[in-house]
């Protein structure tokens, strides 16, 4: 009764926190409510860096990350997950890739989770998930016109792409 007429008194105590990355019972949840779990077929576009290179997502087992691209993995077996100070959550995990080709391999990948699926409509994920899963969290318009930017810069991008996706980006 006591805790109830304190929070009736000081209601911004029990105001509602940003969502974290968790992992419980086996399944990994991002920031923006997607689920990771066994089983699970994670689908891969381009990577974010020159060339095609993932930024957010590397293999641990000698595979090239542009190996992924437009490549699945299904998930196996969880090994190690962590939360940085910057609270960008980290997982390390086994799998079966299957690549463009059809053949599958046994992968093991470090994956920087929240970051590979990013929070801008416009800038591309590495990893392909619902729409509905990519804007949960406050966006950082200065740090998407950087990463743009960059992109563009690192020839990942042409100057006419770069052009559009910095009008839509203005545009919001």
């Amino acid at each position: 009764m006591k805790l109830l007429f304190i929070f009736l008194l000081f209601p911004f105590l029990a105001m509602a926190q940003d969502p974290e990355p968790r992992f419980e019972h086996d399944t990994l949840y991002t920031a923006s409510g997607y689920k990771i779990f066994k089983g699970r077929v994670i689908e891969f576009n381009h990577g974010t860096e020159r060339y095609g290179r993932f930024k957010y997502v590397s293999p641990k087992n000698g595979i090239l990350s542009t190996s992924l691209i437009n490549g699945t993995v299904t998930v196996d077996k969880f090994k190690k997950y962590w939360v940085s100070g910057l609270n960008n959550g980290y997982i390390i995990f086994d799998g079966q890739l299957k690549r463009k080709d059809g053949t599958t391999d046994y992968i093991v990948l470090q994956m920087a989770f929240d970051r590979a699926i990013e929070n801008s409509p416009v800038i591309p994920s590495e990893i392909n998930v619902p729409d509905e899963f990519r804007n949960k969290y406050k966006r950082d318009l200065g740090r998407e016109k950087l990463f743009l930017y960059n992109m563009y810069k690192d020839k990942v991008i042409k100057k006419a792409v770069y052009k559009e996706m910095q009008k839509k980006l203005e545009g919001e």
